[in-house]
């Protein structure tokens, strides 16, 4: 465990690190503080919804409701990997994670991300490292000349997808980004 990163983060900081695509911005999603010092920094919408990341399925526990064997056996014909599954909320789970009541969850294969949240054994959001509208940051030498002092930067590479990750309602089977 890394108990120095994951005080950071339950202390409301901001970590980048690198994903599948791009680098990415995150923080504790239960933390309405770090939330809003996401949308600051990125000039972002307060109504658009974040993506959740974990390590595994019983990170998610104070999110969403429990599942049975069927459904989280359809959770893994997709995770780990690069597909975000829209999930119903539980009555516990944080008002500005959810829309509809459905939440934005995903286990990536990509280990970069996934040895955050082992590591800290805690979920976190998962957004572009970029202001709203520019262009995603694609390497670590560019987040630290555009981000240095205001967020903590985990080097590394980034991963060779090209697009962001496919967000899928789990209920309805309604694809919203392929």
């Amino acid at each position: 465990m890394n108990h120095r990163l994951l005080r950071f983060i339950l202390n409301g900081g901001l970590i980048a690190y690198p994903t599948e695509s791009c680098y990415g911005l995150g923080c504790s999603p239960f933390l309405y503080k770090a939330i809003t010092k996401i949308n600051n920094l990125k000039n972002r919408a307060r109504n658009k919804n974040f993506i959740i990341i974990g390590n595994e399925l019983s990170q998610f526990g104070r999110l969403i409701k429990d599942m049975n064997t069927n459904e989280k056996k359809k959770l893994h014909t997709k995770w780990p990997g690069p597909h975000t599954w829209l999930i119903n909320a539980n009555k516990k789970s944080p008002k500005w994670l959810t829309s509809s009541s459905k939440i934005a969850l995903r286990i990536p294969s990509f280990m970069p991300c996934r040895r955050i949240t082992k590591t800290i054994n805690q979920p976190v959001i998962s957004t572009s490292l970029n202001k709203s509208g520019k262009r995603p940051i694609k390497n670590y030498r560019d987040a630290c000349r555009l981000f240095n002092g205001k967020v903590k930067i985990i080097k590394g590479q980034i991963g060779r997808n090209r697009k962001p990750s496919s967000i899928h309602d789990f209920s309805t089977g309604i694809i919203y980004r392929d």
